[in-house]
């Protein structure tokens, strides 16, 4: 008994490395969640309730340093689209021009309670830019955590601009910490939406917002 009991955390761990080489693989197949449905999605969501299911951090919404990082998206099933325009990616606020997403990143300092999304794009004649929506966090309880985002800051060829965004139109969005460790994380938003990403940095010297 005292031998099949030691090796439970080790076959866990083996299991959730797995569990996430797939994962990060499926998200690349499905172009981060921009190619929607199909079989590739579906063994997607099985493989992410299974990893779930191991989540090794009993209070996710409190564990700071796991928290804190540049993270990369490798999954979002909110119905991203390759090409959009720089208002479906700000809540409207800004025009409504075509754009080529590229890549999805996010930041959080829980020191500061920031939580930014970064969203690196193309925009219609093939200039690279970027538009930050800066927000904050607040933990509700042991697994959900609120957001609310205040400005979208524009980065292009021409300059870096600021706009305010309406809190009453954004938010709260909240959010549930389905799983987290030194360097994937899962979330459940509104209608169960699955989002999975991975951690790239645990200190940036630099956040994205500061320019």
């Amino acid at each position: 008994m005292q031998q099949r009991l030691a090796t439970r955390p080790t076959q866990s761990a083996s299991t959730a490395a797995r569990l996430k080489t797939d994962l990060a693989a499926l998200g690349a197949v499905t172009e981060v969640g921009f190619a929607e449905g199909g079989a590739d999605v579906a063994r997607l969501q099985a493989l992410a309730n299974e990893l779930e299911a191991l989540n090794p951090t009993p209070e996710p919404a409190r564990a700071q340093a796991l928290l804190k990082g540049r993270w990369h998206l490798l999954y979002s099933s909110l119905g991203l689209l390759r090409e959009t325009t720089l208002a479906r990616y700000s809540f409207g606020l800004l025009p409504d021009l075509p754009v080529t997403a590229v890549e999805i990143f996010q930041e959080t300092d829980p020191a500061t309670g920031h939580y930014d999304n970064i969203i690196h794009f193309l925009d219609g004649e093939g200039a690279p830019g970027s538009l930050l929506l800066a927000g904050d966090y607040r933990v509700e309880d042991d697994s959900e955590i609120d957001i609310r985002f205040d400005r979208a800051i524009l980065t292009t060829a021409a300059g870096r601009s600021i706009h305010p965004l309406d809190r009453g139109r954004t938010g709260p969005l909240r959010v549930t910490l389905s799983y987290l460790d030194d360097g994937f994380r899962l979330m459940r938003g509104a209608g169960g939406s699955l989002y999975i990403l991975e951690r790239l940095d645990s200190c940036p010297m630099r956040w994205s917002r500061d320019g």
